[in-house]
């Protein structure tokens, strides 16, 4: 039982669940299970993140004590035990509350715990009507599921509106109502209870690779849920896990001809990479301040030939004709791919990214060449973080803006995954 998929989620969301939304998020540990079991372990595991708020509401509407007061090991089981009661259908409901109440058995002090869980999901149950195919994100009654289908709950347990029941905490969805409309807000709200698909590059001029299906962007292909992405990338060394969003930020500076180029910021070096094919005479540097993201730079930068900066090195000092600033943002055009992302998209929040953002562009103004190019990017669709970085860039840093894309997230569950896409802001601007 310790070993099996939803005991190895519980035991994880156990010691954060009082500490919710003020958690780290990290990939979930399954070593020691079956491929098949490990699959689904982290298919509830992102269920439960993606749609914590949704799920609370849920067990809120079944009990009268405080959710979130209730102990980790109670708190745990129920959120792994409603996910699987409303998200996974191939799963019988004995299953899934005997499996949460014999966990709570082992990990709870109190002895009332395993009755108070095995009450309130068979009470979820109960709330739980039938299934219709077409959901209304608007409708109380209707917990949204990510094919577009809803249960139809007996009472109206979303009575507060859109963002319960996409798993918005009020003042997310309040912020991107403000920034973007109803409308807007709305689509990106229900983008972000969707499982984001993988979709990968190539370079121009390439094959597209066997047994794929090809994105309505033409250097872009939806690889399948079946494939091992370590193998298929070992397989197909040019291929890139890249959204065209992301792909597209770089061709505003396809048409220059930098000798020396800085990626600030690079990660694990996938732009860095897109970067080498784009200009494969140039001199490229790069910087990853996190030390586990610049571990896989490093291995990147030994086969691309790039030279990495580190905390031990001194550099980078001298100009560069075009730096690339792909700045840590609040990820909010990619809320389905980084769940976590959407319970940190608030004001304080947002005001301390500006402020590092800035320090990283001063810090890359200091490089760039007197006649060079400054390429910023995000993958934020909000307007502080991007169009007001580039008058701040201009007003600022004396730079001039040549030219700008932002794009909104794509994908909702009437529409192919051939036409996803993330949300994410890029600029080209120059100096002289």
């Amino acid at each position: 039982m310790n070993n099996c998929p939803r005991a190895v989620v519980m035991r994880r969301i156990k010691p954060i669940y009082k500490r919710f939304p003020q958690f780290d998020y990290a990939p979930l540990l399954t070593d020691g299970l079956e491929p098949r079991d490990a699959a689904l372990a982290r298919a509830i595991d992102r269920a439960v993140f993606r749609r914590w708020i949704s799920l609370t509401t849920l067990i809120d509407a079944a009990t009268e004590r405080n959710v979130r007061r209730l102990d980790g090991s109670v708190g745990a089981a129920l959120l792994v035990g409603a996910a699987q009661l409303f998200l996974f259908d191939r799963i019988p409901d004995h299953a899934i509350i005997n499996a949460s109440v014999e966990w709570v058995k082992r990990e709870s002090d109190n002895k009332r715990a395993a009755g108070f869980v095995n009450a309130v999901l068979r009470k979820l149950t109960r709330l739980r009507g039938e299934k219709t195919e077409a959901f209304d994100a608007a409708n109380p009654h209707h917990f949204l599921r990510p094919d577009g289908s809803a249960y139809v709950m007996t009472e109206p347990i979303y009575s507060d509106g859109i963002a319960s029941s996409t798993g918005l905490e009020e003042k997310v969805y309040a912020r991107l109502q403000t920034k973007l409309g109803v409308e807007k807000a709305n689509d990106i709200a229900v983008n972000a209870i969707l499982e984001a698909p993988t979709i990968c590059s190539i370079p121009t001029g390439s094959l597209l690779p066997e047994g794929v299906e090809q994105h309505e962007d033409s250097h872009c292909f939806l690889l399948p849920h079946d494939v091992d992405v370590i193998d298929f990338l070992t397989e197909h060394p040019t291929v890139r896990i890249q959204d065209p969003t992301s792909t597209k930020a770089l061709s505003l500076c396809e048409m220059l001809r930098p000798q020396r180029i800085l990626d600030v910021c690079a990660g694990k070096g996938t732009k860095t990479k897109q970067l080498r094919a784009m200009f494969p005479d140039a001199y490229i540097a790069a910087t990853e301040p996190n030390e586990a993201r610049r571990m896989a730079l490093l291995e990147v930068a030994s086969e691309h030939d790039v030279t990495v900066y580190t905390p031990d090195t001194a550099g980078p000092t001298e100009p560069f004709d075009l730096v690339v600033v792909d700045a840590p943002c609040s990820n909010s055009g990619v809320f389905a791919r980084r769940p976590e992302a959407k319970y940190r998209y608030k004001e304080k929040t947002i005001a301390s990214l500006v402020e590092l953002q800035q320090d990283i562009l001063r810090e890359s103004c200091d490089v760039l060449s007197n006649s060079g190019h400054l390429l910023y990017a995000t993958c934020s669709i909000d307007s502080e973080e991007n169009d007001a970085q580039v008058a701040w860039l201009t007003e600022k840093r004396k730079l001039q803006c040549v030219n700008r894309v932002s794009t909104l997230p794509q994908g909702l569950p009437c529409m192919p995954n051939t036409s996803w896409h993330d949300g994410g802001f890029a600029a080209l601007l120059s100096r002289g």
